[in-house]
């Protein structure tokens, strides 16, 4: 493998951008990331990714807006003290940023916690701590012509409770993300794929349809069961619609991705996008994090591309779904403080995003996708199929 190089820099979170306090150099040769690591039973404790409790893509990028908190993504600083749905005790706070599998290169992680933070990284994907801590509350992965991998840690700086644990994740980086279904390097997941044990038993009525949706397309019972891959058998939710699909036995955590979301795209570029959450109750939702390179330029085009988009539903053609890893949720504050328990999710809930740029992602880009739409307006569902159901 050849070894690549990049800059990783933190600085502070104050004021716009702040000033460059250090810059690491990267050696660092490529090849597949490192499977998120799955949880561990509540009360476990402990450091890092598997004791941190909990589960989280986000805390940021709330319900459309891309602000802290927000439907599904709780509040910003986690829930420390509080107990847990399953009777778990309270873990101490994680700073929470975007949590994906793949990140392109020139993003910023803004750490949000309820004190003040201190960051490091390390270029071991094994890592147990960082090269050294700094007391900045962001991490910002610098342009590169090339890509490369990084661990990133984050801690409280002045923990309240015992035992504190901290924010690790292994970002490979990537200047643009997957492709369309069928080339390579896409991690879209085909209808018929062995994988699949499972697809969606039921619905919550009533659903919440947007705008511009006539009666013809108001069926939720068309997005039970498998997968159709036409433009005709699903449910339409609408421009800025939600639709919340129930699943028995729940989905569960297991190794590599858990779910994945077929949307009616009849084409590669025509892409409407949709946020994904879950619950474990119906009630309290985590967000999965998401980022979009497109511009405005986009606006109101209907020819996107797939590899603009991460952590969103409807980024590929009818038939193929996009794969959704329950780990990447382990630090969302709704999971820390144990209001939805990553090994038994019976809710996946699909929100329908307007795509004319006032809908940001988890690190405040803008979203782009054909907006507005009539008739059938918004995210098309067709199924959702479970890639690891609870015994």
């Amino acid at each position: 493998m050849r070894a690549l190089r990049s800059l990783v820099s933190i600085r502070s979170h104050v004021g716009a951008w702040g000033a460059w306090l250090f810059t690491l150099p990267l050696g660092v040769a490529l090849g597949c990331s490192d499977p998120a690591p799955e949880l561990e039973p509540p009360g476990s404790g402990g450091a890092g990714a598997s004791g941190a409790g909990g589960a989280g893509a986000g805390g940021i990028g709330g319900a459309g807006a891309g602000g802290i908190g927000g439907a599904g993504a709780g509040g910003s600083g986690g829930a420390a003290g509080a107990a847990g749905a399953s009777g778990a005790p309270a873990r101490c706070e994680v700073p929470t940023a975007p949590v994906l599998e793949y990140l392109h290169v020139g993003a910023t992680l803004a750490f949000h916690a309820s004190g003040p933070v201190e960051v490091g990284t390390s270029l071991d994907r094994a890592a147990r701590e960082p090269e050294r801590w700094e007391r900045r509350s962001s991490v910002t992965l610098a342009e590169s012509a090339t890509a490369s991998a990084v661990k990133v840690f984050a801690r409280l700086a002045e923990p309240t409770c015992e035992p504190a644990g901290w924010f690790e994740h292994v970002y490979e980086l990537r200047q643009s993300y997957d492709g369309p279904a069928g080339v390579a390097g896409s991690l879209a997941l085909d209808k018929a794929s062995p994988r699949i044990v499972g697809w969606a038993t039921g619905f919550v009525s009533p659903v919440q349809y947007g705008a511009d949706v006539d009666a013809a397309w108001r069926t939720p019972e068309r997005a039970l069961g498998p997968a159709v891959g036409t433009s005709f058998d699903i449910l339409c939710l609408g421009n800025g619609g939600r639709a919340t699909l129930r699943f028995e036995p729940p989905i569960t955590d297991g190794p590599g991705g858990d779910f994945a979301v077929f949307e009616n795209a009849f084409n590669d570029t025509f892409l409407e996008l949709g946020f994904v959450e879950v619950s474990s109750d119906g009630e309290h939702f985590a967000r999965f994090s998401s980022a979009y390179l497109g511009d405005a330029s986009r606006a109101g085009s209907q020819v996107q591309q797939a590899d603009f988009s991460a952590g969103l539903a409807g980024k590929y053609r009818q038939g193929y779904g996009v794969v959704f890893d329950l780990a990447l949720l382990r630090y969302a504050p709704e999971v820390q403080a144990g209001r939805v328990d990553l090994r038994a999710i019976t809710h996946v809930r699909i929100v329908d995003i307007i795509g004319d740029g006032s809908v940001e992602d988890s690190f405040g880009h803008p979203i782009y996708d054909p907006t507005p739409t009539t008739g059938s307006g918004g995210f098309d569902l067709d199924a959702i199929a479970v890639l690891h159901a609870a015994p």
